[in-house]
């Protein structure tokens, strides 16, 4: 006897990656590291009362909440902003289909890591949860020619299944869909890695000397998006109606 039956398969809760390598003009990415490099060293936290602090003054990742992109005010910023603004919408195209017209608004920080100050261990894994997208960019990575041939070793750029499932046992042939413990993205000078942010992700212990990488939060402005209010505002709002 046959039986009719219908079926309807649905991926939910996708993570998406996009590894851009952007061919700069000659000095561009040197001059970024530079500029970086010296906003990095401004933030270093100082001062453990400051309320700007992220982090700790135990370790080089400790900072001050600033935006590199505003703070610092020099002819390569506005390539780095519109270079992230077509990635992200590039991004947006690839994984959604989705068209973005509107706004986004930026934010950056900057990490330098020295192997001269023992610092190129990578960094802990950790999510933007606040942020809708975020793009990284390496205008600097200085790998030994004899570093061994694993990303373990060359600062990989790590990301984590949010749903926690980890690998399967079963083998995975659909090219459009990866499994795995971690997915693993090598940067490079000139990458940019644009993914969203509540994807849990980390970097590796890298075999070289210095390292940069400038990590753009950005949020879009969309017509549907929360209009939250101050609860200051919202009662000044309310005892004078």
């Amino acid at each position: 006897m046959e039986l009719k039956t219908t079926s309807i398969f649905q991926a939910i809760y996708p993570s998406f990656v996009l590894h851009k390598h952007w061919e700069m003009p000659e000095g561009y990415n040197e001059h970024l590291f530079h500029i970086a490099s010296l906003d990095a060293e401004a933030n270093k936290i100082k001062n453990t009362d400051d309320r700007r602090n992220v982090g700790d003054t135990s370790n080089h990742l400790g900072h001050l909440r600033h935006n590199f992109l505003t703070s610092t005010i020099d002819p390569a910023i506005p390539v780095l902003v519109d270079m992230a603004k077509s990635s992200i919408r590039e991004y947006l195209m690839l994984a959604y289909g989705y068209d973005h017209k509107g706004e986004i608004n930026m934010m950056s920080d900057t990490f330098l890591q020295q192997r001269s100050k023992k610092q190129n261990i990578g960094i802990n894994s950790h999510t933007h949860i606040q942020t809708d997208i975020v793009c990284t960019y390496y205008p600097k990575v200085d790998l030994d020619e004899d570093a061994p041939d694993s990303s373990l070793h060359k600062g990989a750029l790590r990301f984590y299944d949010p749903s926690n499932v980890g690998k399967r046992l079963w083998p995975c042939n659909n090219p459009d869909y990866y499994i795995g413990g971690w997915y693993s993205v090598q940067p490079v000078t000139g990458s940019m890695v644009v993914f969203e942010g509540h994807v849990p992700h980390d970097s590796t212990y890298f075999e070289g000397e210095d390292r940069m990488c400038i990590p753009i939060l950005c949020s879009l402005e969309l017509p549907n998006s929360h209009c939250k209010t101050s609860t200051e505002e919202i009662l000044n709002i309310q005892g004078g109606a």
